[in-house]
């Protein structure tokens, strides 16, 4: 063989060794942003778990509980407005 065709075989054996490392480096960067975006994926399915449970257990009562803390309220401003309606008629025509 002469040493043309010696630097062509080393050549491809480098080249193949390359590709090979190569190969198996974006393998285990896959393998490893895959288990990033598993794992991201399940803390936001537990987040909103969470938000629903919040919303679910404190939100919800407390909007039913202003709504009728609004409805009392209403009714206690219209009995005290009928209230002051009368004594105010009883002042004007005596």
């Amino acid at each position: 063989m002469s040493t043309a065709e010696w630097i062509a075989v080393i050549r491809d054996i480098v080249f193949l060794v390359l590709l090979g490392v190569t190969l198996l480096a974006i393998l285990t960067l896959y393998f490893k942003i895959s288990s990033i975006l598993s794992s991201a994926k399940r803390t936001l399915k537990a987040a909103e778990d969470i938000a629903t449970t919040v919303s679910e257990s404190v939100v919800g009562p407390a909007a039913s509980g202003s709504g009728v803390a609004f409805g009392a309220g209403k009714a206690m401003a219209f009995l005290f407005g009928l209230s002051k309606r009368k004594k105010k008629g009883g002042k004007d025509d005596g």
